[in-house]
């Protein structure tokens, strides 16, 4: 990953045909194939626009880039990054682009997506759902949120640490600065870490474990790293990160499956409690998008039975249960959390769908 570098650096960057998506908010990503440019819009869905970029366009843009972060961009060096804390471009070079060059441009907001009204009234979620969301995190459980890329991980993560204690140490490690939650929350001790190919993951969770956190909030895990997060849940940290899996059930099984550790799926079981699950989905006739909170669920090490257990509490977008498995009920009675979320005459119907 390439050195954050500073806003100014960009400044005499001249985006051209593509200026009027990148100042537009709704704006996430802005993708050039080679041969037709294509906009991701969190409202409008994902569309083809009748933009050319034409070679001039190109060439200017790909030099300045590769003046302001030094590189050479060539048939031995394909590959050209640059990324501001708002901002991250990437180009690939025609030599191994059979379509021509490449350019994707993925715009980084400080801002959150997510407030409690908005998700109400708009569907990610229904009011009981809402109000779990701050109880689990003010119980201080272990969550992993999991869903398709897309689907809104990073922006929920960023919603759930505004209920972290001002009080509590958060490590933030990302691979790129996305959740910038220095910015979003100056209130609260934060410290953030960024990887790079001669930092990992793993190298963050280590160091991270010297420094007293109460809080570790990975954008994402995907190999070897999920050990060492689960040692650190062992010692008393708590964690919030993201998975991609196609289901809240399959979180355990995705983490095994990060390791050569066998026996890591007791200890997924033992030491993270909620799973999370987003879908997004595209409306076959106007292609907006939507997203909402499918599916919450539990997970125990049933110590007495040595059994690892799921236990499904919001399926299809509804609390569906009232249950809760000991290990969790006790987590909500340490940290002295009432849930009246869960009683039974409190079951929500299925909310209407999330157009944002």
């Amino acid at each position: 990953m390439e050195q954050t570098l500073n806003k100014e650096q960009f400044a005499g960057i001249d985006y051209g045909p593509l200026k009027p998506y990148m100042e537009k908010e709704s704006i996430t990503d802005i993708n050039w194939n080679g041969k037709a440019l294509w906009i991701d819009d969190v409202e409008t869905g994902r569309y083809k626009t009748e933009d050319e970029l034409d070679a001039v366009f190109i060439n200017r843009l790909v030099t300045k880039l590769s003046n302001v972060v030094s590189k050479q961009f060539n048939k031995n060096n394909p590959v050209l990054e640059a990324q501001t804390e708002t901002l991250r471009i990437s180009v690939v070079h025609p030599e191994v682009s059979n379509t021509g060059t490449v350019i994707s441009i993925r715009k980084i907001p400080v801002s959150k997506k997510l407030e409690k009204a908005d998700m109400i009234s708009r569907g990610y979620c229904s009011e009981q759902i809402a109000e779990l969301l701050e109880l689990l995190v003010k119980a201080k459980m272990n969550i992993i949120v999991s869903g398709l890329p897309g689907c809104g991980k990073t922006e929920l993560l960023k919603y759930m640490a505004g209920f972290i204690k001002s009080t509590d140490r958060i490590i933030s490690i990302e691979d790129t600065l996305e959740m910038h939650l220095p910015n979003l929350y100056p209130e609260k001790d934060i410290l953030e870490m960024l990887i790079n190919p001669k930092f990992s993951y793993t190298d963050g969770i280590k160091a991270s474990m010297r420094l007293l956190p109460n809080w570790l909030m990975i954008s994402e895990i995907r190999q070897e790293e999920a050990k060492y997060l689960m040692e650190s849940m062992s010692t008393g940290t708590h964690c919030l990160t993201t998975v991609h899996t196609e289901s809240a059930d399959k979180i355990p099984a995705r983490i095994a499956n990060m390791t050569d550790d066998k026996k890591i799926i007791n200890d997924v079981y033992r030491y993270l409690d909620v799973g999370i699950h987003l879908r997004k989905t595209t409306n076959a006739e106007d292609s907006k998008v939507t997203r909402a909170i499918e599916q919450i669920c539990f997970f125990e090490h049933d110590e007495n039975e040595n059994e690892n257990k799921m236990h499904m509490l919001v399926e299809n977008r509804r609390i569906v249960t009232d249950y809760i498995p000991q290990s969790i009920l006790e987590k909500f009675i340490s940290h002295k959390v009432d849930v009246p979320i869960l009683r039974k005459e409190e079951k929500s119907e299925i909310p209407k769908i999330c157009e944002f």
